[in-house]
């Protein structure tokens, strides 16, 4: 018998730095980077945040991972992050020539 005030509550598939890493990298290679080799971090994280339903929580876990593990930097300005010195090139992209906005990315107009 279940108690009366217990709560039935999903799994978040981004609870662990790992997922919420991988996923995160997974973006930033969707997105690309411009020419000056940066990523916007609105677009970036607008995504996994609004699209993917993960929480700041979630976010925070994932960046950090990807930073100490060297993967990206963050901009002194915090607006964008770059590709970091344990990226392989294969794995770093461009922007196309087609910007992808946040909102477009989410079905908006």
């Amino acid at each position: 018998m279940s108690k009366p005030f217990e709560k039935h509550v999903k799994d978040r598939p981004y609870a662990k730095p790992e997922a919420a890493a991988a996923r995160l990298l997974e973006i930033a290679k969707t997105i690309g980077s411009d020419r000056r080799g940066m990523i916007p971090i609105g677009a970036w994280n607008a995504t996994f945040l609004d699209r993917d339903k993960a929480n700041v929580a979630e976010y925070t876990l994932g960046r950090d991972h990807l930073i100490a593990s060297g993967l990206i930097e963050m901009d002194g300005s915090g607006g964008y992050i770059m590709w970091g010195p344990n990226c392989a090139p294969a794995d770093r992209t461009e922007m196309s020539a087609e910007l992808k906005f946040p909102a477009a990315s989410l079905g908006l107009k």
